[in-house]
């Protein structure tokens, strides 16, 4: 049963991050735009200064967590499936990249959106970086 728990946590996070990538720039931007408020105010309170476009570097950052994210529920996902390690890493990588690929053509369709290689490979980052988290993990157990 818990199986397939990781399962639909990975399918509904998935169409979460395809949901996110559809809606136009100014839906977007306002929800980035809520998290740089509470950063900022945050810092305020601490007395830390953000130079440059905080902005730009919370969206990339979003982009960066939401496929470790995913990676991690794709590795719990094959984990519970008893799919090897060796097996699995394939599947998790190609699988993070094709959603990043996926990601980047819906944006292509949504307004005020750009699809650039750039934001794949940003997002195929934090694929390869949580799965090798996870693994690094897994060894140290």
């Amino acid at each position: 049963m818990q199986r397939f728990l990781w399962l639909v946590l990975l399918i509904v996070f998935t169409i979460f991050i395809f949901f996110s990538s559809s809606l136009p720039a100014n839906e977007s931007a306002k929800m980035s735009g809520y998290v740089v408020t509470v950063l900022n105010a945050v810092s305020d309170m601490i007395g830390v200064r953000f130079d440059g476009n905080i902005e730009y570097t919370v969206r990339k950052l979003a982009h960066f967590m939401e496929f470790g994210g995913q990676s991690w529920l794709l590795c719990k996902t094959y984990n519970a499936f008893y799919v090897s390690n060796r097996a699995s890493t394939g599947y998790i990588l190609f699988f993070g990249l094709l959603t990043a690929v996926v990601d980047e053509y819906i944006q292509f369709f949504s307004p005020g959106r750009e699809c650039r290689v750039t934001d794949v490979l940003l997002d195929f980052s934090g694929t390869f970086c949580m799965w090798l988290a996870y693994r690094i993990w897994q060894w140290t157990k």
